[in-house]
């Protein structure tokens, strides 16, 4: 992983969604909402966008990837509060369900300051694919009722917390694109095997 902290455009794209959050909140109050939708689509476009432009040019770095963490934490955290002003019936049922995923949250926090000096989210498979439910609930709840689906993303994000937790306290550091904690177990599985063999692959000193 590459070490740059100059502002690449996946960077950028990655705090425009900070930037850009605090706008959601003075424009979900104004008329046309079309104005907040279009915003707020256009900043969950970016979190997939900067993974994908990192990767593509290579620009992928421990930089990058805590500015795409702060990105998503301000964009999808801030939405409960946007559902909650648009959506309060569609949310209310689901109070406990977000009391349980905020507890976690600090959990995360809480648990990878411990082990690894530091606060850190994993990208894992489990939050990626929250946060494009996420999107698909928010969306669908200008036209139907999500509440069902707003549970399922809770639920997403709870399993995904109490996989970082794990990872954290069984591993301390890893990779922040830790995909799950399956695909680490396997990785190290696969170092701890070679690394067994290379002693039985080296020639015998002669006597």
């Amino acid at each position: 992983m590459n070490n740059p902290t100059r502002l690449t455009i996946p960077n950028m794209l990655s705090l425009s969604r900070v930037a850009g959050t605090p706008f959601l909140f003075v424009l979900v109050h104004l008329e046309p909402i079309g104005w907040f939708v279009a915003l707020f689509v256009a900043l969950a476009f970016t979190d997939w966008l900067d993974g994908f432009l990192a990767r593509r040019w290579n620009q992928s770095s421990e930089f990058g990837s805590m500015l795409d963490t702060i990105g998503d934490i301000a964009l999808y955290m801030s939405t409960a509060w946007f559902l909650i002003v648009l959506f309060p019936d569609y949310l209310i049922p689901n109070l406990n369900y977000l009391y349980l995923l905020l507890f976690l949250f600090l959990a995360v926090m809480a648990v990878s300051r411990i082990q690894l000096g530091r606060v850190l989210f994993l990208h894992s498979h489990l939050a990626r694919s929250a946060a494009v439910v996420l999107f698909a609930a928010f969306l669908l709840s200008f036209f139907a009722d999500s509440t069902l689906l707003i549970r399922l993303v809770m639920l997403m994000y709870i399993a995904a917390f109490i996989e970082m937790c794990i990872v954290f306290a069984k591993y301390g550091e890893v990779d922040p694109d830790t995909r799950s904690i399956f695909w680490l177990t396997g990785n190290r599985g696969d170092e701890a095997a070679k690394a067994s063999a290379e002693p039985a692959d080296k020639p015998l000193d002669a006597p």
